[in-house]
């Protein structure tokens, strides 16, 4: 079946608007060829997406899941179209949050000075819809953490390759008691935290006697989806929080913050794979994406004090 794109950019202003007449307003043509068009959208499609009636405009089921499916299908018709009229390629990026809040920056910074002809585009969405953009190659590349990567459903269908694998790190203020306690599994757990995730899949990476000693404390105390917002908590109070070591080194200077090696002992890491189809051949745009993730992370080591690792001296 072949949609026709101008159809289904006048069937979204009528679903957008919930009325026939807005929608002829807002696009500048006439009630009765709107009304014609959706009706050869519903020919083709056979089946109605609308419940009409003299005084509303509802969307069928039908025409709920075509709103889902034609905003992406428009928004990928409208890059090929600027790839064609610019003729410049577009690299199209989806990551879970923290990947975009703790490491995509400074490798995007890097893929700008050697390829500043490369458009990218970088958006959050979960992962499960992620996985069905890329099957549909709507995009190319996820960037997702590998505890996401395990719970995924035919893997041979897919590229993967770990691309970042660090420790996380405790942040805290400088005058936090914690930092003068034995930090044992237990004293640790004693504390308040905010922690960034911690989902369900996260969960069940962590050793089935660790996750109970966790219940059992009622941690974490908070549970925010946002790298800045648990580091500005731990900043204005006595709330620990837990992040990717080379986001922290960054950060945490300028809040004035103190960091300690992972203190609870449960075998989380920061490690990020990135996912493209099997069935397509390597793209060198996104090929030398990864090889600067990897790059990058290689060189975020750091000690406590904020300085790079001499590498040589652990060789």
């Amino acid at each position: 079946m072949e949609l026709n794109l101008t159809r289904l950019r006048r069937f979204l202003a009528v679903y957008r608007n919930a009325s026939f007449t807005r929608a002829a307003d807002e696009l500048g043509m006439t009630h009765s060829a709107l009304t014609k068009s959706v009706q050869l959208l519903e020919q083709q499609l056979g089946t109605e997406v609308f419940d009409r009636t003299t005084r509303s405009v509802t969307p069928t089921a039908a025409g709920d899941r075509l709103a889902s499916r034609a905003e992406a299908l428009l928004a990928f018709a409208d890059q090929i179209g600027d790839e064609v009229v610019s003729g410049k390629k577009q690299l199209r990026l989806i990551a879970g949050p923290a990947v975009i809040e703790a490491s995509l920056a400074p490798v995007l910074a890097g893929f700008y000075r050697l390829h500043p002809e490369i458009r990218v585009t970088a958006e959050t969405i979960p992962p499960d819809l992620a996985i069905a953009h890329l099957r549909r190659r709507e995009v190319d590349l996820l960037l997702y953490h590998s505890t996401t990567i395990r719970a995924l459903r035919d893997k041979r269908a897919f590229r993967i390759s770990k691309i970042i694998d660090e420790a996380y790190v405790a942040v805290l203020r400088h005058d936090h008691p914690a930092l003068n306690s034995d930090r044992s599994l237990e004293a640790m757990l004693g504390y308040q935290w905010a922690i960034p995730g911690y989902d369900r899949l996260y969960r069940a990476a962590i050793a089935p006697e660790v996750e109970e000693k966790y219940r059992r404390a009622g941690f974490p105390h908070y549970r925010i989806l946002s790298l800045g917002t648990c580091l500005e908590l731990a900043a204005q109070s006595e709330l620990i929080t837990l992040l990717p070591e080379s986001f922290a080194r960054r950060e945490a200077k300028a809040a004035g913050l103190a960091i300690l090696p992972m203190p609870l002992g449960d075998g989380a890491r920061y490690t990020v794979s990135a996912i493209s189809l099997a069935s397509e051949p390597p793209d060198p745009m996104v090929e030398a994406l990864k090889q600067l993730f990897v790059a990058n992370a290689g060189a975020g080591e750091y000690d406590l004090e904020g300085r790079p690792h001499d590498k040589s001296q652990h060789r």
